[in-house]
């Protein structure tokens, strides 16, 4: 059961059927009192395209979806929309990076239809923020939207047990968020303990461990190994301030937590031990080691004439564009396929020094796909709807999990729409729940506790 495949394995339809119907009677037995709103649905779509995925692989459904409810909401609330300084910039930000994005299209001479296709994974997140500005939560309804959002993450736990069981550990299938893409299960997981943890008053005790470490098992049953470098990082950084309020108790508590994570993370993933098996023996170099030639910046990785892995092939990109910032690629990236992907009549990876094939972390992709001054607006863009957050601790965190994405991984919570809505859900229910609870936010009324 426990042989890991990757999202290039098929799985086999009685398999993936049983699954899906199975939860769904979960669905059916254990999900209660969902108040059906504009904005629930858009949770509830979120948490449930793996469903539509397979009537449509393409997934255009949810994106219509997604689309037309966002719309709602924002003409909703669009009476109630008086923006701030920041919310300015961040609408003159969202005006700039539509301009580069499309100017690409155009300067390429590539249908505005697909480009309008593509700026789809940038426009739905945008409209949503925008949308619950205007909404004006109450806490009450804050409370609710934030209850519903952990509820789910702890659906896909539950689901993600089942996946083990009938299906094994396999990269693809992530609950039923998504048929394809194990990353997702990291930034679910992430994403939801910042949730949670804000909700809770900022404290983590007790039964509130066994909430937050279930949602590990998301990314567990999709053998994501970043986790266990990221998430250590997260957890030390949301206890940061009890090391401050300094007792040997309480840093002997954090330490051996944070030890604890890293040492089972090793164990349980194949990846990351010598026996490459689940449950292997824990080899901190080994791991480390691994992590280094994965992301290429290991020394026989950069002994090599072509730049490897995401690390080393971005820096080789940034090198690039830094040595000729203002060449027409440079600004506004290569032309692209209807797919949205790079045209590789176009791009050649050795131009820039790249192993073909090889992968590459966020700001390398998106510098490629549409230019330097794109994707620095992009990324301010988000950094910037982090900031609406009134506590600078919990933005500080969200922020770092965002641009270490960006810079070391995938950099997905900036440019794909799985990601993002979720990430713009948990900023504006974080930042609801702040103003309007005076800094003072507790999960008295979850409905995870009851």
């Amino acid at each position: 059961m426990f042989e890991f495949k990757t999202i290039l394995n098929p799985i086999p339809a009685n398999q993936l059927i049983l699954y899906y119907l199975i939860a769904l009677f979960i669905y059916i037995v254990f999900l209660r009192n969902i108040k059906f709103t504009a904005l629930s649905l858009i949770i509830l779509l979120l948490f449930n395209q793996g469903y539509i995925i397979l009537l449509d692989e393409s997934n255009r459904p949810s994106k219509v979806l997604f689309i037309i409810l966002s719309l709602l909401l924002l003409f909703k609330g669009i009476n109630n929309l008086r923006l701030d300084k920041r919310e300015q910039r961040i609408l003159l930000l969202s005006i700039l990076f539509t301009f580069f994005f499309f100017m690409n299209y155009i300067v390429n001479g590539i249908s505005l239809i697909w480009a309008g296709y593509q700026y789809y994974k940038y426009y739905v997140p945008i409209v949503l923020f925008f949308a619950l500005k205007g909404l004006n939560m109450s806490s009450e309804d804050a409370i609710y939207y934030g209850n519903l959002i952990i509820k789910l993450i702890l659906f896909q736990v539950a689901f993600s047990i089942l996946k083990l069981i009938i299906i094994g550990l396999r990269e693809n299938i992530t609950g039923t968020i998504s048929n394809a893409g194990g990353d997702i299960g990291i930034s679910y997981a992430i994403l939801g303990t910042i949730l949670f943890w804000a909700m809770n008053g900022k404290e983590i005790k007790g039964k509130d461990w066994l909430y937050i470490l279930s949602f590990l098992i998301i990314p567990i049953a999709s053998n994501k190994r970043a986790i266990w470098f990221i998430y250590p990082l997260i957890i030390l950084l949301i206890m940061l301030d009890k090391i401050t309020r300094l007792s040997l108790r309480r840093v002997a508590y954090i330490i051996i937590l944070v030890s604890g994570l890293i040492y089972f993370g090793f164990r349980l993933n194949p990846s990351l031990n010598p026996e490459t098996k689940l449950w292997g023996s824990f080899d901190l170099n080994y791991g480390i080691n691994y992590a280094l030639s994965y992301s290429g910046v290991s020394e026989e990785k950069l002994s090599s004439p072509y730049a490897q892995g995401r690390m080393g092939a971005s820096s080789a990109i940034l090198k690039s564009t830094f040595q000729n910032p203002l060449s027409r690629e440079s600004l506004l990236g290569f032309g692209r396929s209807r797919g949205g992907k790079i045209n590789t009549e176009i791009f050649n990876p050795t131009d820039y020094g790249l192993l073909p094939g090889t992968l590459i972390s966020g700001i390398g992709v998106l510098i490629v796909q549409m230019g330097w001054p794109a994707t620095l607006l992009l990324i301010l863009l988000y950094i910037n709807m982090i900031y609406t957050i009134p506590d600078k601790k919990i933005a500080n965190i969200i922020a770092f999990y965002v641009i270490l994405d960006f810079i070391l991984y995938g950099g997905n919570l900036v440019s794909n729409p799985i990601h993002t809505i979720l990430l713009v859900l948990v900023i504006m229910v974080i930042r609801n729940l702040i103003l309007y609870n005076n800094h003072n936010v507790f999960y008295n009324n979850s409905l995870i506790k009851k």
